[in-house]
């Protein structure tokens, strides 16, 4: 009994993957109004049905890939040991672009439509939203900060956090506005350089 759960388990996670890819595909070469429910199952090889097994609408798709783990990410970088805390932000910075990026700007475009109004979802078995999510996760790199003797202990944490990430949003709009002309990941060493460190400058210590 126990094998054939293990089996069912199996499958069900091989038809959800499948039909994420097959939407991620469809997505990224019609967008994302040009694409039905429909088009996806049958990409995907699944009926109608089994793709409202895994996902209620079109749009939990589009949030399920773009739940890359920058938490995860950030706790990697926090674990640099030879890298001070510049570069570790601009490590997690570029990451955090480039992962955005490798989705592709369609996908991009439709997840910014679907978190420009904070709602609920449900990330690593918790219920938060996307920009608590990627708030908690720069704040990490800061307290790590204070916690290696790089920053002091008057640094506007809070702050700091929110400036940061909405910088970054901002390159991930500007990505999208532009149709792929600029790509945020690739201004990283001007965004920190220009702006992140000065910023945190009279915090070093």
């Amino acid at each position: 009994m126990e094998k054939k759960e293990k089996v069912r388990q199996v499958r069900a996670a091989e038809t959800r993957r499948k039909i994420v890819a097959a939407a991620k595909k469809l997505i990224t070469e019609k967008g994302f109004e040009s694409v039905a429910i429909e088009d996806i199952a049958k990409e995907a090889g699944v009926s109608t049905g089994s793709f409202y097994t895994y996902f209620k609408k079109k749009e939990d798709v589009i949030e399920e890939l773009n739940q890359s783990d920058f938490l995860l990410l950030a706790k990697t970088v926090n674990e640099i040991r030879d890298k001070d805390l510049n570069e570790r932000l601009k490590y997690y910075c570029r990451e955090f672009l480039a992962e955005i990026e490798r989705v592709g700007i369609e996908i991009c475009r439709q997840w910014i439509r679907n978190n420009i109004t904070p709602v609920e979802m449900e990330i690593e078995g918790k219920m938060t939203t996307k920009y608590d999510h990627d708030y908690l996760a720069m704040r990490s790199l800061l307290d790590e900060g204070i916690r290696r003797g790089e920053l002091s202990e008057d640094v506007p944490v809070d702050e700091m956090a929110l400036f940061i990430n909405a910088q970054l949003y901002g390159l991930m709009v500007a990505w999208c506005m532009t149709d792929g002309i600029i790509a945020g990941s690739k201004q990283i060493d001007s965004f920190c350089g220009n702006i992140v460190k000065p910023a945190l400058m009279p915090y070093k210590k």
